[in-house]
């Protein structure tokens, strides 16, 4: 009888620990989901924190652009006065909006004499055949490096 008590235990003690390994199996499981949960959702948090900086600087190195563009007919509305009137105050006007611009990052498009070049320049007229800049019918703009205002010209021979 003491056997078949003993046996009896050793069942219920197998059947518990086999209850027991299957929990732990269970909780070991959605231990590492949890864990796989919150390396994807950090993963994602910093994807997120990446994309707000890079918009930020984005938008700070641009902030100005709208501006910019706006001056643009202005600089060359007196670039035409100065090559029309000779005044020192209409030059030292239009050198201090040309430095102004400078330290903004705008910079001229050099396209005179170049071979064109379709990304910053639009052709808007051809003198026979060629692909050189022999005209700048109106200047173009880059705002830290990128372009915001073409180069209109016209193309011919060099």
């Amino acid at each position: 009888m003491k056997d078949g008590k003993k046996h009896l235990k050793l069942n219920k003690s197998n059947k518990y620990q086999n209850q027991l390994q299957q929990k732990i199996e269970e909780l070991q499981g959605k231990l590492i989901e949890v864990q796989e949960r919150e390396k994807r959702s950090l993963a994602d948090y910093q994807n997120l924190q990446r994309r707000t900086q890079q918009e930020r600087g984005h938008v700070a190195k641009f902030a100005n652009r709208e501006l910019i563009q706006s001056l643009l007919p202005i600089l060359e509305n007196l670039e035409t006065a100065t090559q029309q009137i000779k005044n020192k105050g209409l030059d030292m006007i239009l050198d201090q909006l040309k430095q102004v611009l400078q330290q903004y990052g705008v910079e001229e498009i050099n396209a005179l004499g170049k071979e064109f070049d379709l990304e910053t320049m639009e052709a808007v007229e051809t003198n026979g055949e060629g692909n050189f800049v022999t005209e700048v019918i109106k200047k173009g703009y880059k705002l830290k490096g990128e372009v915001i205002q073409h180069a209109q010209v016209i193309l011919g021979k060099k």
